[in-house]
């Protein structure tokens, strides 16, 4: 995925933030194009030009000199009896000028966090979300490395420092209609994408600092209009960070995040053109039962919509449905949701959901389970 992800969302409600406001449905945005909310000055800021070794639990935490930044997390879940969740978390933060602002208020702050939240009930047939979003400053919102906590106020991501290769943390946030209390923990080491954490976004000079935790084990709580359910399952975490953004000519994104039943776990993200497919930028990287890992380019990954879904609620269609292969490692998989409504409809529209998986890995049969994102379909125009 992009480091486009952060940057879209936040731009939009910056404004709103500064000036005040108490909700971003007050002040919703219509949809735009990802490129044009994207234009901006990067200049002053750190760029990723090199790959880099991470440092732990170090790169946990922030990294304010780069422009945008998020911390992610989703996960399938269920309880005894076989009832399935989805659930996303994710934290966003943007640095509005290069160095921190020079005032004596306590309010005065350079950074602005944004929060997406969300469950997927499936046996309920529902999916809840909600946003919220705040200056870094008055312990409104921030992240920090030692303790690691990324929060944006009592919505928190947070655990002891760890030693290297290690996440242990809780991550919690509740709403009016759904919440969820989940203790998180690494089933095996950190991955790094790209060349060495230095994960490409184009043809041209555009990347982002980029690594996962691709297989978590995820217990706790999951609540529903009240109702609490124990539950247990995996996880994903995504940490990345850059000051870049989309290329002019690219409109949106797909990406997958997917674990699979016989221990391989695949990430994978399409960057879109605007008017030729056929200039398209793909990337990705597999993860074997051990931890390592293969690094996949353009000419490696084809990915195919098989079948669309359009949301009431916004007239946005979206490709839900999809066949991903990587014929170099014998992958083919295919992709459905496990509800087809895990639209996120509140400051930008974007689709963000639980999906199956069943295909072929060497000439085996696979399952598996993880989380697909679609972003820049509500703009006009834009496949």
């Amino acid at each position: 995925m992009s480091s486009a992800r952060s940057a879209w969302l936040l731009h939009a409600v910056t404004w709103t933030v500064l000036t005040g406001a108490c909700s971003p449905a007050d002040q919703a945005a219509p949809p735009q194009s990802v490129g044009e909310r994207l234009s901006g000055d990067a200049s002053g800021y750190r760029k990723v030009t090199r790959p880099g070794m991470f440092r732990f639990p170090a790169d946990h935490g922030p990294h304010p000199e780069y422009k945008h930044e998020w911390w992610y997390l989703t996960g399938q879940v269920e309880n005894a009896d076989g009832r399935r969740f989805g659930f996303q978390f994710t934290i966003f933060r943007e640095a509005i000028s290069p160095r921190p602002v020079q005032s004596a208020s306590r309010w005065a702050t350079n950074q602005i966090y944004l929060a997406h939240v969300a469950v997927t009930d499936v046996a309920g047939k529902r999916y809840l979300s909600d946003e919220r979003y705040a200056r870094g400053a008055l312990e409104l919102a921030g992240a920090s490395a030692e303790p690691f906590r990324v929060w944006l106020e009592d919505w928190e991501l947070s655990g002891a420092p760890g030693r290297e290769g290690e996440l242990a943390t809780r991550v919690v946030a509740a709403g009016e209609q759904f919440g969820f209390d989940l203790e998180i923990r690494n089933a095996r080491p950190p991955v790094a994408h790209g060349d060495r954490g230095l994960s490409a976004k184009g043809a041209e000079d555009n990347a982002s600092y980029y690594y996962s935790y691709t297989r978590l084990e995820a217990e706790g709580a999951i609540r529903i209009d009240g109702e609490s359910f124990h539950v247990n399952g995996s996880a994903w975490f995504d940490h990345e960070w850059s000051s870049s953004v989309l290329q002019a000519h690219q409109a949106g994104w797909d990406w997958f995040s997917l674990q699979l039943s016989n221990g391989t776990d695949l990430m994978a993200f399409r960057l879109r053109h605007k008017t030729d497919s056929e200039r398209d930028f793909y990337n990705g990287t597999v993860v074997d039962p051990s931890g390592g890992t293969t690094v996949l380019s353009s000419g490696q990954i084809d990915m195919q919509a098989r079948e669309y879904w359009t949301s009431d609620r916004t007239g946005v269609r979206y490709p839900t449905h999809w066949r991903l292969s990587v014929p170099d490692l014998g992958l083919e998989l295919f992709t459905e949701p496990l509800l087809h409504d895990q639209e996120f409809a509140h400051s930008f529209r974007y689709w963000e959901g639980a999906v199956r998986v069943r295909g072929r890995h060497d000439g085996e049969p696979v399952e598996g389970r993880g989380y697909l994102e679609l972003a820049g379909y509500a703009a006009n125009g834009q496949r």
